[in-house]
């Protein structure tokens, strides 16, 4: 056994907003022993005894807990094993945890270091960017120090990504518009080791990986003193200024408790009338800052609270959007106030589960909202609990570059008609070119659930698979990842004699609608053979094109007036997508439709 372990440690918030059931309401609670007290007790975590004199600077407490829970494959297994067999003795499984708490008595801050799943209990109260602030103030914009980052994308059909560098990179060589830094992994060499967090050149074998998010460790194995030491040498490192500005956006520092309020009302406003009407759709995507866990978990529980009576949902795959949490909260009580969804959002709970039934990510369903609010001319993002306002400097920067592909990428294809003022949707333009010379319409014919095109049309030389969208908004970012999903699959697709976009032609001609534009799109498919239809790829360019009509009552163009268009993410997605489009060399246009 050793003293020493790898150890990360966490920075807890001053004050927490806390939910009281006598006044119904949310009052804010200085964040002290005696409410981590009760918060550790209501989990199942005892104080320990500890020995005396562990510091002069810190008063430390530890607590403890050990679970106990059933293995949900031992029924499975039981089954095929015989009822002697060791594998079946113990049906239930054991884990232990603990949490350290270090309260520095000078600077009335504290922190905590976990054990076992810890981590997951002081979440509420942790910060949420320790490790990044720490980080920002130790390694520069062009030290080739990163090794590894998870980030999470404002935009894009991508929530979250997870990238390990071969090659040495810095800030620069990863930079993206729409995306925050989650988790950072940076190499630091052994002379900010000895100079910042005090270590000897005798105790560093070499250079060693921080590992900064909202906790921050180095990766090294420490003992309990240097524990000590590493906190105290951060408390510090905060106070200096930083020196590299590692999440472009700015965040709403949650002291400016009146902007907060706003986009907080804002927000519910917006989530309260899609509960009270489906047709009010308002783009919120649930997630959580684990993302890796949450999304390759395999279970997943909604539970939330209706006049005092607890319901519970279980469901296969991952909440991803709002619509599923607010579907369910109408089949119990349709007849919500607003203040009582408000309190199911800021109360339910999302749980995700690993196989054997052990808790993966845990927290309020209002804790899971990634979403955008505009006021004014200003644009905030919601994502991880916190609000982040989008700089004018990044906002130019993007209409920029949104110009510049639109130029670059602009439509040379074959003449597309005008969007007639009888074409009420989407559905109703693409079907507007059933019958049409050298076009085959597949809209909402989606083989795997991937829509390859609305509209397909080819010339001798080319064949284009339009992509039509109404509007250039939020909903850009669901289309934007459609169409990388769709060129993915078609460029693998050419790769194996086309047997997906086969699957296509199958999808529409063994298609049992009754529709009017079903009937047709069929009809006018069956005028050609499978083979035929595939034979159209296998000597023309493939072109996907982005066909998108602006709904403004003014006259604006994507070339000419793009800071005119108000959605972010809309050109933060269209910025991804052109950059998908290029890394998969995929040919890709853009089309700016007319009325």
């Amino acid at each position: 056994m050793t003293e020493k372990i790898q150890n990360s440690f966490y920075l807890l918030k001053e004050e927490v907003n806390v939910f009281t059931k006598s006044s119904r309401k949310y009052i804010p609670q200085v964040v002290d022993l005696t409410h981590l007290k009760k918060i550790f007790k209501a989990r199942k975590y005892k104080e320990q005894p500890l020995k005396n004199n562990l510091s002069q600077n810190y008063d430390v407490k530890l607590f403890y807990k050990r679970n106990t829970t059933p293995v949900k494959w031992k029924e499975f297994i039981a089954t095929i094993a015989n009822a002697s067999a060791d594998i079946l003795k113990h049906q239930n499984g054991h884990s232990e945890s603990y949490i350290l708490l270090l309260f520095n008595k000078t600077t009335k801050q504290y922190f905590t270091s976990t054990g076992g799943y810890g981590h997951i209990d002081v979440q509420d109260v942790a910060t949420n960017d320790l490790g990044i602030e720490i980080l920002s103030r130790i390694v520069k914009a062009e030290d080739k120090a990163l090794r590894s980052i998870k980030e999470r994308s404002f935009t894009g059909g991508i929530q979250g990504s997870i990238k390990f560098f071969r090659n040495e990179y810095n800030f620069y060589d990863n930079e993206s518009f729409g995306t925050v830094y989650n988790e950072l992994r940076a190499l630091l060499d052994k002379q900010k080791l000895v100079t910042l967090f005090g270590f000897s050149i005798t105790d560093l074998r070499s250079d060693n990986l921080c590992i900064a998010k909202n906790s921050f460790s180095i990766k090294k194995s420490v003992s309990f003193k240097e524990l000590l030491r590493i906190i105290q040498s951060c408390e510090k490192i905060l106070k200096m200024s930083p020196v590299v500005e590692i999440n472009s956006v700015v965040k709403i520092d949650r002291k400016n408790t009146s902007l907060v309020n706003s986009l907080d009302s804002d927000l519910d406003q917006l989530v309260f009338a899609n509960y009270k009407k489906v047709a009010e759709f308002f783009s919120v995507e649930i997630s959580h800052k684990e993302f890796e866990k949450y999304y390759q978990s395999e279970q997943t529980k909604l539970s939330f609270r209706v006049s005092r009576k607890l319901h519970e949902q279980f469901y296969d795959t991952p909440i991803r959007e709002i619509q599923t949490i607010l579907d369910e909260i109408r089949t119990v009580n349709s007849k919500l106030t607003k203040a009582e969804l408000e309190i199911i959002m800021e109360t339910g709970i999302i749980r995700t589960f690993d196989a054997d039934g052990i808790i993966l990510t845990e927290d309020t369903i209002r804790h899971h909202y990634c979403t955008e609010i505009k006021q004014g001319l200003k644009s905030y993002f919601l994502i991880e609990k916190d609000w982040y306002e989008i700089s004018k400097t990044m906002i130019d920067k993007i209409n920029v570059t949104c110009t510049n592909f639109v130029v670059e990428k602009k439509y040379i294809g074959p003449s597309m008609h005008k969007w007639d003022t009888t074409f009420s949707s989407e559905n109703d333009f693409n079907a507007s070119f059933i019958g049409k010379t050298d076009s085959l319409v597949f809209d909402k014919v989606t083989p795997s659930n991937i829509e390859v095109c609305d509209i397909l049309r080819w010339d001798k030389n080319n064949i284009y698979l339009y992509h039509v969208k109404k509007g250039f908004n939020n909903s850009m970012r669901d289309l934007c990842g459609q169409v990388a999903i769709a060129a993915r699959k078609v460029l693998e697709d050419k790769k194996s004699k086309f047997d997906f976009l086969g699957s296509l032609y199958d999808a529409l001609y063994s298609n049992n609608g009754t529709s009017a534009y079903i009937i047709k799109a069929k009809a006018e498919l069956g005028k050609i053979t499978r083979a035929d239809f595939i034979n159209l790829f296998t000597d023309r360019k493939i072109i996907f094109v982005l066909a998108v009509l602006d709904t403004a009552v003014t006259t604006r163009t994507f070339e000419k007036n793009m800071a005119d268009f108000d959605s972010n993410i809309a050109k933060f997605s269209l910025n991804e997508l052109v950059q998908k489009m290029r890394n998969l060399e995929v040919h890709f246009q853009i089309l700016q439709l007319t009325r």
